[in-house]
């Protein structure tokens, strides 16, 4: 009876630590499969759609600690103005969500924009914004279900080196990229009429003169404007006048003055 007592102890003490097993086992699996779900990096680089009417370009310039990703984006979408600027966001469970900083026929204007990352493949997500029409409502309810997807692909050499915080900008005139302090004129702050302390803005002219553009700070881009019958050069917002060296304006309103 004694041996049949301690027999089925040995048996009940057996079958305990396989199912232990088992379950730490399972438990370990579980743990890898929701980690490698959770991981979606993205690389450094270009992610462009083009369909010969409209073109998409992201770069990321830069993943760093805690998934904070940064990078330049541009929409050339048929029949809209054109807009590019840079942004700063999140990657978490594979979604990029991030503030956008751009310019669109020289107006400067912030909104949120989100991604989704499959593979080599970026996926615009849409949704209901807040009333000023600058950030997702509920990011949990973003849908991704842009036609127009992001493939990597090379970047354009001119462009990538381009970073406003190295000191250098893309010319939409010249077509290349510009060191900052290599440039002739240089357009100082102004505040009520008066020069005050801050970053100065730089300025180039095409070769004809029917072009000026302007580089304000922290844009890795310019704003082109054009000459008009009066003989300033004007885009929407922005209005540059030769007088006294050169001033521009922003909605009326003088912004920056030199020579």
């Amino acid at each position: 009876m004694k041996k049949l007592i301690v027999l089925s102890f040995v048996l009940l003490t057996i079958i305990g630590c396989r199912n232990k097993e088992s379950t730490t086992k399972n438990s370990n699996a579980e743990t890898q499969e929701v980690s490698e779900v959770s991981i979606s990096p993205i690389n450094l680089g270009c992610y462009v759609f083009d369909d010969n009417k409209s073109t998409i370009s992201l770069e990321i310039t830069e993943n760093v600690h805690e998934n904070e990703v940064k990078g330049n984006l541009t929409y050339a979408l048929a029949e809209k103005d054109k807009n590019s600027g840079s942004f700063i966001g999140q990657l978490k469970n594979g979604i990029l969500v991030a503030d956008y900083t751009f310019q669109s026929e020289g107006i400067q204007s912030i909104r949120q924009i989100a991604f989704k990352v499959n593979g080599d493949t970026l996926i615009e997500g849409y949704g209901e914004l807040n009333p000023e029409g600058t950030a997702f409502k509920d990011i949990d309810s973003i849908q991704f279900v842009s036609t127009m997807p992001l493939v990597k692909s090379e970047c354009p050499k001119q462009r990538v080196a381009c970073l406003y915080e190295e000191g250098k900008v893309y010319s939409e005139i010249e077509q290349s990229c510009l060191t900052l302090a290599t440039l002739k004129t240089k357009l100082n702050p102004l505040e009520n009429g008066a020069r005050i302390d801050g970053i100065a803005a730089y300025l180039i002219f095409s070769s004809d003169n029917t072009k000026a553009e302007i580089f304000l700070p922290k844009f890795n881009t310019g704003i082109v404007l054009e000459k008009s019958g009066e003989g300033n050069w004007v885009s929407k917002n922005f209005t540059l006048s030769a007088w006294k060296g050169y001033v521009l304006l922003e909605n009326g309103v003088a912004i920056y003055a030199g020579q």
